[in-house]
């Protein structure tokens, strides 16, 4: 299926690790110019070089920050600049929240948490949006955890509140041309980047001490039961050919919607 992605411009934040690298890839390979950020510059960098190299597409690395206005303010003027527009904006940008009790799960927690996920989302939304509305054409796709439809984490809270700005917003600009969806991505198969450990690692440290094993065998038993599980499996690839879709004209007709690339490891019934 021809997308008619070429020659659009994304912008990417959280791009040098998960789905934010998954989608880079995908969209560099259609030919559409991507900037990115992240916090950790070298590692950002070092995704761009080689997505670039592979696809022949321009990706601009940019080293921000989603929890400070003023660096989502210079990111997107900075790429606006470099590209004249700004066609699809994918927030991936995330932090981990450490699996602890709601008694352990403090004031700084939650913030960390909406602050990157959730105001992070909003930040960089702010800043794209009226690029996308002089246009009268716009795609906006949010990665919101699947956490959201359960009880597992505490982590579901900013999920289900990226949901629901995903919907809000969907209808305040459906008149502008710009389509608003989220995904419940599954990053298996992805890379973590970065030379310090970011707050996934971190989590499964805390987990590993808790049950008492290492971080080797914490990692192989989510292995196995991931392989157990029957197919098909999903990976970070899959995400991003959703993003794909969701990005192109094809989608025009979908908006304000969730839609899940978790294989079969998803066991909610969504309505």
């Amino acid at each position: 299926m021809e997308l008619g992605l070429r020659g659009k411009v994304a912008v990417v934040t959280g791009g040098s690790m998960g789905i934010g690298r998954a989608s880079i890839e995908a969209l560099s390979g259609q030919g559409v110019k991507v900037a990115t950020c992240a916090r950790g510059i070298d590692a950002l960098r070092q995704v761009a070089e080689e997505i670039s190299s592979k696809t022949e597409t321009e990706i601009l690395a940019i080293k921000a920050d989603v929890t400070v206005p003023e660096d989502m303010k210079r990111f997107v003027a900075t790429a606006h600049e470099k590209f004249g527009k700004i066609d699809i904006l994918i927030n991936c940008a995330v932090n981990f929240a450490l699996r602890s009790s709601f008694l352990q799960f403090t004031d700084e927690h939650w913030w960390n948490h909406f602050n990157t996920k959730v105001i992070g989302c909003v930040r960089c939304t702010r800043e794209v949006l009226p690029y996308m509305k002089e246009r009268k054409w716009g795609r906006i796709i949010n990665m919101a955890g699947s956490a959201a439809r359960g009880a597992g984490s505490t982590a579901g809270g900013t999920n289900a509140a990226i949901i629901n700005f995903t919907k809000v917003l969907s209808d305040e600009v459906a008149k502008d041309g710009i389509t608003v969806n989220a995904i419940h991505p599954v990053t298996r198969g992805s890379t973590r980047g970065g030379t310090e450990r970011d707050g996934a690692t971190l989590r499964d440290e805390e987990r590993a001490r808790a049950e008492n094993i290492s971080l080797e065998e914490l990692t192989a038993q989510s292995i196995r039961r991931f392989a157990e599980r029957p197919g098909p499996h999903a990976e970070a690839e899959d995400s991003g050919n959703l993003i794909l879709f969701l990005a192109s004209d094809k989608s025009a007709a979908i908006t304000g919607q969730t839609l899940s690339v978790m294989g079969s490891l998803g066991e909610a019934v969504y309505y």
